[in-house]
């Protein structure tokens, strides 16, 4: 694939991350008389809650530790019945994990391929087997899933590796710093979008490069995209997309500065796929 259009597709890959490990077979030697299957409200769990307002990409990357080189958040209820949800794929298998509907995600990943999530369910039940592990975390409990991974429960559910989670309480403690490894590129962020990611890039066509899709109302999606420290390879291809759009139906609108592009293409929603191929850099 024409590494133009990896961005626009990273969500189906970032989403489905956990599910091959999760449904790998693989365990952390927990008996079957020791998980829990019946249907309960999170009351079940002993000890704290996680509760943190999770509804864009700056909530979740409010609660990352620092280093992190990719991250990103879908509202999949507000898509759910539009064609970005296209961009899922098979999310009942992502439900099962819980045994309820996630109705929004964040994922965050970092250099050496460690990552946590935080999922929104609802309804907000355990309805999926765990092992409620003996170890606790400034107050927090560990619901083991098998495979080393674990939940923390609360609204969202934090899932991950432990020593992952445990970073990421100790965040949302005000025990350590948030994330700002992208604080330049979110300047330029505006709020609303169901589908964000930013990302560090390897590949030289700028140094930072942060993705949206949303709908405007009814009939017009737009894409935003801002790149830190673009090249000048980058900034030209813009410019050219740009000055080629109006023959396809786009409309762009570029914002420019020393070290930021900032580049929002819209069409009319009917044209979907035609949106979806535009190149972004």
């Amino acid at each position: 694939m024409n590494t133009k259009y990896i961005a626009i597709f990273l969500a189906v890959i970032m989403v489905m991350s956990i599910l091959p490990f999760f449904f790998s077979g693989g365990s952390n030697g927990e008996t079957e008389d020791s998980s829990v299957v019946d249907v309960a409200g999170f009351e079940s769990i002993p000890g704290e809650h996680v509760d943190h307002g999770l509804n864009s990409l700056a909530d979740g990357l409010a609660v990352t530790p620092e280093g992190v080189v990719f991250a990103e958040y879908v509202d999949i209820d507000s898509i759910r019945d539009t064609p970005l949800y296209l961009m899922m794929g098979n999310t009942s298998q992502l439900d099962s994990v819980y045994g309820v509907q996630v109705t929004k995600l964040y994922s965050a990943e970092y250099a050496n391929k460690h990552s946590f999530n935080m999922h929104v369910i609802n309804p907000e039940v355990i309805a999926f087997p765990y092992y409620l592990s003996e170890d606790v975390y400034n107050g927090y409990y560990f619901a083991s899933r098998g495979s080393d991974l674990y939940n923390v429960i609360g609204n969202p559910m934090l899932f991950g590796q432990q020593d992952r989670l445990e970073d990421v309480l100790d965040v949302m403690e005000g025990d350590a710093n948030a994330s700002s490894d992208f604080s330049r590129v979110m300047e330029f962020v505006e709020q609303g979008a169901p589908i964000q990611q930013v990302m560090v890039v390897n590949d030289g066509f700028a140094d930072q490069y942060y993705l949206d899709l949303m709908f405007l109302d009814d009939s017009r999606l737009s894409r935003t995209t801002v790149y830190l420290n673009p090249t000048d390879g980058t900034r030209n291809n813009i410019t050219a997309y740009a000055a080629e759009g109006p023959d396809k139906g786009l409309d762009y609108d570029i914002e420019s500065q020393e070290d930021i592009l900032k580049v929002t293409v819209t069409l009319d929603s009917s044209d979907f796929y035609t949106f979806m191929a535009e190149p972004a850099w």
